[in-house]
C-alpha cells in the first residue's frame, strides 16, 4: 500500500454519528447529500468503512426490528470514536494534494456540529501553506533560468497561494 492517506470517509461518518445514531443507508445519504460536492462514495464504501470503524471500536451497532422488513443495523459512536474524530477534525492537512478533499470536509463538519476552534484550524492550515510556499521559493531560486524544475516549483507555489487566498475567504465567511 502506498503512503497516500485514505479519503476521510471514516472520519466523516464519525462526524455524522456525533449527531446521533443512524443506520448505514442514512449515513450514505448524508455523505452524498452534504459532502457529495467534495467526493463521491458508493454505499458499499460506507458499509466497508462502518465495518472497519466497528472493528476498531469507534462505533457500536445494534439491530432494530422493523415490521415486514429485515432488522436495521443502527450505528452509534463510541468515546474512542469521538476522540478520533475530534483529533482528526482539528488537525491541519499536511499535504497539499489532500486539501481539495479533506479540508472542505473538515470545515463542513466544524460548522454542522457547531464545534469551536475553526479559526485555529484555518490559521494552522495557513501556516503549513506558507511554509510550503517558502520551501518552493527557495527551491526555485536554486534552479537556473531555463531549468524545467523552476517552472514546476512555480506552478506548485501558485497553487498554494491560491489555497491561501481561499483560506482567507474561509476566515472571513466562516469565523465569528
Amino acid at each position: 500500500m502506498s503512503g497516500r492517506r485514505r479519503l476521510p470517509l471514516e472520519q466523516a461518518l464519525l462526524g455524522f454519528l456525533m449527531d446521533g445514531p443512524m443506520h448505514g443507508y442514512d449515513l450514505h445519504r448524508r455523505v452524498e447529500g452534504e459532502l457529495g460536492v467534495i467526493w463521491y462514495m458508493g454505499i458499499s464504501n460506507v458499509y466497508g468503512a462502518l465495518k472497519r470503524l466497528e472493528q476498531a471500536g469507534q462505533v457500536t451497532s445494534t439491530f432494530k426490528p422493523q415490521e415486514d422488513r429485515p432488522s436495521r443495523k443502527i450505528y452509534r459512536i463510541t468515546p474512542a470514536g469521538e476522540r478520533s474524530f475530534l483529533d482528526w477534525v482539528r488537525q491541519p492537512i499536511p499535504t497539499m494534494r489532500d486539501m481539495r478533499v479533506e479540508f472542505p470536509a473538515k470545515l463542513y463538519l466544524f460548522r454542522a456540529l457547531g464545534l469551536r476552534g475553526i479559526g485555529e484550524l484555518i490559521a494552522a492550515q495557513e501556516a503549513i501553506c506558507r511554509e510550503r510556499v517558502e520551501w518552493l521559493e527557495r527551491s526555485a531560486a536554486q534552479c537556473g533560468p531555463h531549468d524545467f524544475n523552476r517552472l514546476v516549483y512555480d506552478f506548485r507555489r501558485r497553487q498554494i497561494e491560491a489555497i491561501l487566498d481561499w483560506l482567507q475567504v474561509c476566515r472571513e465567511e466562516i469565523t465569528p
